[in-house]
């Protein structure tokens, strides 16, 4: 190969061999180039009626004699077939995986256990206790891999789900259970849910910045000196296209939220055209749901607008899609660009929130449905 083309690859980080080909030193040939040379070589086989020269095709592929070899035994140890890189990975003998190397059965089994015992357990924890267990020393991001890699599920730090105790009172997995079967015989696409969301003015703003990589300094966020104003939201959401046209109802107001207005709400949503004659609307037993006028709204929905009333069971917050699409909301909102929300001012949160929630499909709201357990994926 010619000094200036030799030049012009190595100033790319590349090196050139003795037959004139280019290659990355300490990296492997593509399974493309693998498959180059298989091809060469069969053919060279089946014109010789015999094993090919290797020198030959080492010239006319651009590669070494070694790696010539390596592809004529791949061939003659899998039927003539070459194997794909991670195929070749999956297959090697010794221990495969994350923390193959460091962490043997007896060791897995022990972190396993560790994690039953406390979830909550930091890296180092898991490190210093399996040292002493096991005597096995292991790194934290081997540990970390380990819960990441190592199985079906991404077993990262999360937010834990809060249980109440008394959630499962006898009285009210009764009620759990009579719920569930009533909701599996509704077709899916006739419930709609109901909810409420506490705003404040500041919410928008509570996003996090990236530390200075130079100085080290966290910057300042200017904002709107006014951080009392609160906003209440009230929606519903349905999963049918055919029906409503959006797939969130939302509205809100700056009063706090009683049962007055969310009676008011809900007629507003009805008279709009969201729910129709045989929908089922299913809400939390909040006192603005059951108190005051809303004593007897059960019967006023099906007397007046033939609207079926259920109630969640009591500390069932998950099963009520509404919970995704408020987090759905308050995602998009914090997605608002600083700029426009200073350009609004200190009404951006209200604006905000509305927008994103109108933005919500069905398709996303059905995926909401599936997460409560509403209906299967």
């Amino acid at each position: 190969m010619e000094g200036s083309i030799r030049d012009f690859v190595e100033s790319h980080g590349a090196n050139v061999n003795q037959q004139g080909g280019v290659y990355h030193r300490g990296v492997a040939f593509s399974c493309a180039k693998k498959i180059e040379v298989a091809a060469a070589y069969v053919s060279a086989a089946d014109a010789t009626g015999g094993r090919p020269n290797i020198s030959q095709l080492q010239r006319d592929c651009k590669v070494s004699r070694d790696f010539v070899r390596k592809i004529e035994k791949e061939l003659l140890g899998n039927d003539g077939m070459i194997l794909h890189p991670s195929a070749i990975q999956a297959n090697r003998p010794g221990p495969r995986g994350p923390g193959s190397r460091t962490l043997d059965d007896i060791d897995s089994a022990v972190i396993l256990f560790l994690y039953l015992d406390e979830p909550s357990r930091s890296l180092a924890d898991y490190v210093n206790t399996l040292g002493l267990l096991t005597g096995t020393v292991a790194s934290k991001s081997t540990i970390s891999r380990f819960f990441t890699d190592a199985f079906p599920h991404r077993g990262g730090m999360c937010r834990p789900n809060l249980v109440p105790f008394d959630k499962f009172r006898p009285a009210n997995i009764q009620r759990a259970v009579e719920y569930v079967e009533l909701i599996a015989s509704i077709d899916p696409e006739r419930i709609k849910f109901g909810d409420e969301k506490h705003l404040k003015g500041d919410e928008i703003f509570n996003r996090k910045v990236r530390r200075n990589p130079l100085t080290g300094e966290v910057p300042e966020m200017t904002v709107d000196p006014d951080f009392r104003n609160r906003y209440n939201l009230t929606g519903f959401c349905s999963i049918n296209p055919r029906t409503t046209r959006q797939a969130v109802w939302c509205s809100l107001h700056e009063c706090i939220n009683d049962a007055d207005n969310f009676s008011l709400e809900l007629e507003y949503a009805i008279r709009g055209g969201f729910f129709r004659g045989g929908d089922v609307l299913v809400l939390d037993n909040a006192a603005v749901h059951t108190g005051k006028e809303n004593t007897v709204l059960e019967d006023y929905l099906w007397s007046s607008y033939g609207i079926f009333l259920i109630f969640l069971p009591a500390r069932a917050p998950e099963w009520n899609p509404m919970q995704q699409v408020w987090n759905c909301t308050m995602q998009r909102v914090k997605e608002i660009p600083l700029y426009v929300v200073r350009k609004v001012g200190k009404h951006a949160t209200a604006h905000g929130a509305i927008a994103a929630a109108g933005s919500i499909t069905h398709k996303e709201v059905r995926r909401f449905y599936v997460g409560s357990g509403i209906i299967k994926d």
